[in-house]
Order: C-alpha cells, then structure tokens, then sequence
C-alpha cells in the first residue's frame, strides 16, 4: 500500500509484527539504543527491508522533544506511604535527568481533572498518576489524547485499560485477617479508609479469611474515612460513645491505625491484648510506634521504583506501548499490636 506521493504506509508497528517483536523495541533499534541485542537488532532491521519500512528521523526528532519533567499527581502528602512513594519516585527519575512535578489533588477529582490540564500545559514527558476517590474512566482521557506516557499506582481502577503498579489487596486482606484468626480473635472489622477500589479488594479478603473461620464481621466498626491519623483518632472516638471495639481490627492504612490506637489506648483498651490491630503500608513510623504496628508491607519504595522504570521505558519507546502491570505481592510484618512479641522476649 502506498500514499498520495508514492511513499509507503508501512509503518513499525508493522516492522514490529514481522519481525516478532513489540513496537517500543522496533523503535529502540531506530534509535540506536544500546538496551537492544545485536540479534534483535539485526531481526527488526531485515523485517524493515523486507516489508520496504523507512525510518522518519525528522518525525521522531520532533516527537522526542522533551522537557525532562514528571507530572506526579497525589492524594495528599499527610499519609506517610504516599511521602515514601514520591521520595522513591523521585531517586528512580533523578539518574535520567528528569525532574519532578508535584501536584497534590487533596482526593477532589474535579481538582484531578483541573491538576492534569495544568500538567498537559506544562509539556510533563509523562505522568504518574495516584487517583482519587471517586475516580471516573475518562479522567485519564486527555492525558490518552496526546498519547501521552502514563502510569497509575496503588488504586487500580479496572475499567481503565492502562499501565498500573499496585499490591495484591485481597490477598493482603487475607493475611491480616487470618493472622488475626490465628491469634483467636472471634469479631473482626476494617476500619477506615475511603470508597476506592483498593479497599474493596482488601475488605474482600477478609470476609474471604472470616467465612473460611464462620468468624463474625464487626460492620458497626467497619467505617470509612480519609487517610490520616486525625480522620481514624475522630471516628474511633465517636465509635467508643456506643460501641466496643472488636477483638480484631483490620486498618486500610498505617496512619489511620496510629489514630485508632491513640483513641483506644485514651479509653484504657490494652492494643494486642483486648483489641489486636494490624494495619496497612508498614511505613516506617509503624516500627517505633508504641506499641509497634505490626502491618500489610505494601513496599511503598518498591512501587515508587517500578512505577519510575515503567514510565521511563515508555518515554524512552517514544510512542504508545502497551498496557502492562505490576502487582507486588504483600507481607505481613509482625510486631506487637497484633499480640506478638518482639523477637528475643
């Protein structure tokens, strides 16, 4: 097939299925990228022969002028993980020459909406996206318009067919609630957190643990709230006014954990003998909490890492790659609040 003036329409996405590789490889052999193997090198430049593809090197020229900025975009900074997950971020774009813009969309996804627009504007290479409760599909849709490279981290939203890095949340949910269980805890709740995807499968993954036990749901003390330790301190202390606290206590996140804590412990409930807790993303204040948390390990630097690396091989392909995750599998890091004791005791 060819075009108007006689030039071919083959293009490397074709080069790319002849030759049995992915497009962002084809193009790193354009390129000239020391990442490719001579063999795989060798492969893509005869299937380009062979279907008579010719490289555009003004066209890319043009399409990889950059401006070496990350757009990141978070819920907020006051919950310690997303602190560890940009510091992680920012170390794994730093040795590219890339820098970061921070946005911070304090969970309000018309701000979301308003922060990508501004980010757009600024010409970012990529972005890094963090959704926020309540999340639609078609926030991500201007960033897809210009084709742009993206990834988001930590709230899956599955109708988005996009690039994700993420932890296994119902088998997290499991763990917690089964390590509870194991403790002999008969009444267990999820408290905190808000209305996001990640929550769902966590809470999915203790009803999955409770039902395989016959044990019970505390739905009274499976409330939501935001994520910092002020929101879970405020709705544990109206929860005391009419309720006692179950024997275990599953919390979506670390933070809102220390806030629990403060509240039980200012009503006399002994954490990890009366009430046993265990939270989520194991930062690192949850070792020298008092008593020490024990927690979900999301591995907040992890994630920081492979979502970093992913963008980048994106920006690096210089056009659309296709969608891929990453799901890292939780840990449960024991220490006291749970009712075990510290190693050497």
């Amino acid at each position: 097939m060819t075009l108007t003036d006689g030039r071919s329409s083959v293009t490397l996405a074709d080069v790319a299925k002849k030759a049995g590789f992915s497009r962002s490889t084809a193009s790193l052999v354009f390129q000239e990228s020391t990442l490719v193997a001579d063999d795989t090198r060798a492969r893509v430049r005869a299937a380009a022969e062979e279907i008579g593809y010719v490289y555009n090197r003004r066209a890319a020229a043009l399409r990889m002028q950059r401006t070496n900025t990350i757009g990141l975009l978070i819920p907020g900074v006051s919950n310690p993980f997303f602190a560890q997950l940009v510091d992680a971020i920012e170390v794994g774009l730093t040795p590219s020459g890339n820098r970061v813009l921070l946005a911070n969309s304090l969970d309000d996804p018309a701000r979301q909406s308003d922060l990508i627009r501004t980010l757009l504007e600024n010409r970012v290479d990529g972005l890094l996206v963090v959704p926020t409760v309540n999340s639609t599909p078609d926030f991500i849709r201007p960033v897809e318009l210009q084709n742009l490279p993206h990834v988001l981290m930590t709230r899956q939203l599955p109708e988005i067919a996009t690039s994700y890095v993420g932890l296994n949340d119902r088998r997290g949910g499991q763990l917690a609630a089964r390590h509870l269980l194991e403790h002999g805890c008969t009444r267990i709740a999820y408290f905190g957190g808000p209305e996001v995807y990640t929550a769902v499968e966590r809470l999915d993954g203790v009803h999955d643990e409770l039902r395989r036990a016959s044990a019970i749901f505390d739905a009274a003390w499976s409330v939501k709230t935001k994520t910092t330790s002020t929101a879970g301190y405020a709705a544990a202390q109206a929860l005391l006014e009419t309720h006692q606290p179950p024997d275990g206590i599953v919390c979506h996140s670390d933070a809102i954990a220390f806030g629990l804590m403060h509240a039980l412990e200012e009503h006399g409930i002994r954490i990890g003998e009366d009430t046993r807790i265990i939270g989520f993303d194991d930062v690192e204040y949850a070792r020298v909490w008092s008593p020490p948390l024990s927690s979900i390990a999301v591995s907040a630097p992890d994630m920081g890492a492979e979502a970093a690396s992913m963008l980048l091989s994106q920006i690096v392909a210089g056009s659309y790659t296709p969608a891929r995750s990453v799901i890292f599998d939780p840990v449960l890091s024991i220490r006291e609040s749970c009712g075990c004791q510290p190693s050497g005791r």
